[in-house]
């Protein structure tokens, strides 16, 4: 598991001052760069690399609202590994230690130029499999 802290900041949240209900993804996949940097820059992965990793498939079960200025802990999790695609859970937990929402991410190896799927690579295997 891989633990990520952070805050709702204004330009996550609608005029009510609750999160938008699309930026729990955002806070999902602010939580999966941060992992992946732990290793190596995401900067660095992207210019380097002959592949991409687009998320494939994405749903979010809510559960109660995050409000500005409110922190919240994610908590990511590897659900399933494949050939060519993982999934990734995380689960947002308030101040309160509630769990406010649960989002899923599929992501899937592609070559960059033909978009066909590849293997994972070993660098990213063996960062995931510490999850």
């Amino acid at each position: 598991m891989y633990k990520y802290q952070t805050v709702i900041r204004m330009h996550l949240t609608d005029a009510a001052g609750v999160v938008y209900f699309a930026n729990f993804f955002v806070l999902a996949h602010e939580c999966y760069e941060s992992f992946l940097a732990q290793d190596r820059s995401l900067g660095s992965i992207i210019e380097q690399a002959e592949f991409i990793i687009p998320i494939v498939y994405a749903e979010a079960d809510y559960r109660m609202p995050l409000k500005l200025s409110e922190k919240v802990g994610i908590e990511m999790v590897l659900s399933k590994m494949a050939n060519s695609s993982f999934e990734l859970v995380f689960t947002l937990i308030n101040g309160a230690s509630q769990i406010v929402a649960e989002v899923k991410t599929t992501h899937t190896v592609l070559q960059q130029n033909t978009r066909k799927p590849v293997e994972i690579p070993q660098f990213l295997k063996t960062a995931l499999s510490r999850l």
